[in-house]
């Protein structure tokens, strides 16, 4: 079978058949897609927030790129990176002349106060981002979003009354293309297009001097944040729970974070004197099977490869019938599960406390084997943490690798949101100015 885009043509037949199916429930897509091309990308570059809301907005455009079927925004062999574990690095990714624009305007927007501390800067301190006396200067994080997940009202980016709009709907239209390539070739994320609510999650970032970010992941399994709430991506569900929409069903007003992206905007930015770099934790060895979700399963971890076993994803099944009803469950490349865990268990605290990898070994897996190569994507942290040992580079389990992203002007950054752990390290002597957002997909709920 010829191969397309890194795929097979009949998987690409398929995806554009799935593709046709979900343009044809939005009236606005359906109808470009009968346009001819060059019409679609002027109907939707120049379709403006003020007269459709910035929600409406971002659907279109996303529609408008899959109906127009534009490629060419990613390098070959970028999603199978992405499926890998790997991150994905693009210099130079953004026109100059955007660049530019956009820099202006972030920086004109923090000057005129439309920049909020990010959920976790002001995590008790007594003084916000952003106001000097007090403030811990690590924690100088603050954002300008498109929307807020806790509320589901548009956030200051996507005001078409403030600053440069039109450089920033540029931008929007532009990550709307890659949004739609991913969604024709990832495999098994058909949802990444799917008209739903709140998916266009998307802000200008800014990292004050001395500004840094500690380790973490964007993501989690839904059965585990009902045992223990998390940070990352976490606000969206907890409105929607708050409204009464959420059940153990599949909703499709829910979404998740499944593929994070950053775009740095200085273009004048030297990592060696300025510091700032994006650290991200991948794996030393690429991973065997595609990473982050089976559908409703999303991956909790890993089995670490050996001289003879390769690396593979653990992923946590949530669907067994009981009150027990969770499963650790290994994909191997060729897309056999088995499961890890000796009997299904209730969602853990376990797997939240510090030296989880240990409890889980011992209390959720069944065959010693699997539990000696068995690692939490990321390491759990409580207040016994800080009497552990430091963890180097190669982490917790000896199988990981660091790589430092320098954040230079135009660069673009893609991986998966739940299976890589990332930081960043602090900034020296100088402001660091970005765009970062996640492209949802559906939640599925057990």
């Amino acid at each position: 079978t010829r191969a397309v885009g890194g795929q097979p043509a009949r998987i690409c037949m398929a995806r554009r058949s799935l593709l046709l199916l979900l343009l044809s429930a939005h009236p606005m897509a359906w109808a470009a897609l009968r346009q001819p091309v060059r019409w679609q990308r002027r109907q939707f570059i120049s379709t403006g927030v003020g007269a459709l809301g910035a929600e409406a907005v971002w659907r279109h455009a996303v529609a408008g790129a899959a109906a127009a079927a534009e490629g060419g925004l990613l390098p070959a062999g970028a999603v199978e990176q992405i499926e890998a574990g790997r991150v994905v690095v693009v210099r130079n990714w953004l026109p100059r002349e955007d660049l530019a624009a956009l820099c202006a305007d972030a920086q004109a927007s923090f000057a005129a106060g439309h920049f909020k501390p990010d959920a976790l800067a002001s995590y008790g301190q007594k003084n916000k981002a952003g106001t000097g006396q007090g403030f811990d200067a690590k924690s100088d994080r603050m954002v300008m979003p498109s929307f807020y997940p806790s509320t589901g009202f548009d956030g200051p980016w996507a005001d078409p009354k403030l600053g440069d709009a039109a450089a920033r709907g540029r931008f929007r239209t532009r990550m709307a293309g890659v949004k739609a390539q991913l969604a024709m070739q990832l495999q098994d994320r058909p949802s990444l297009l799917a008209n739903t609510a709140q998916t266009h999650e998307m802000s200008y970032t800014r990292y004050g001097p001395g500004a840094s970010l500690p380790r973490h992941t964007d993501e989690h399994h839904y059965e585990l944040k009902k045992a223990h709430p998390v940070a990352s991506g976490d606000e969206n569900v907890k409105r929607l729970n708050q409204q009464g929409h959420i059940g153990y069903v599949q909703q499709a007003e829910a979404t998740r974070r499944s593929v994070t992206w950053l775009v740095y905007l200085n273009d004048d930015w030297n990592a060696a004197v300025d510091g700032g770099e994006l650290r991200v934790h991948e794996r030393l060895q690429p991973s065997a099977a595609r990473v982050g979700a089976r559908g409703p399963d999303l991956q909790i971890g890993w089995l670490r490869a050996t001289a003879t076993q390769p690396e593979e994803p653990v992923f946590l099944d949530a669907r067994r019938p009981g009150v027990a009803n969770c499963c650790l469950v290994v994909c191997a490349g060729d897309g056999v599960k088995r499961d890890l865990s000796f009997a299904p268990f209730s969602a853990s605290p376990a797997l939240y406390l510090a030296g989880g990898d240990f409890f889980a070994r011992k209390l959720l897996i069944g065959d010693s084997r699997d539990a000696k190569r068995f690692h939490l994507i990321d390491a759990p942290k409580s207040a016994a943490s800080a009497y552990l040992p430091a963890v180097g580079d190669a982490g917790e389990d000896g199988g990981e690798r660091v790589r430092d992203i320098a954040p230079e002007g135009g660069t673009l950054v893609l991986f998966d949101s739940v299976s890589i752990p990332h930081e960043v390290l602090a900034t020296r002597g100088r402001e660091r100015l970005a765009l970062s957002g996640w492209f949802h997909e559906k939640l599925y709920f057990a």
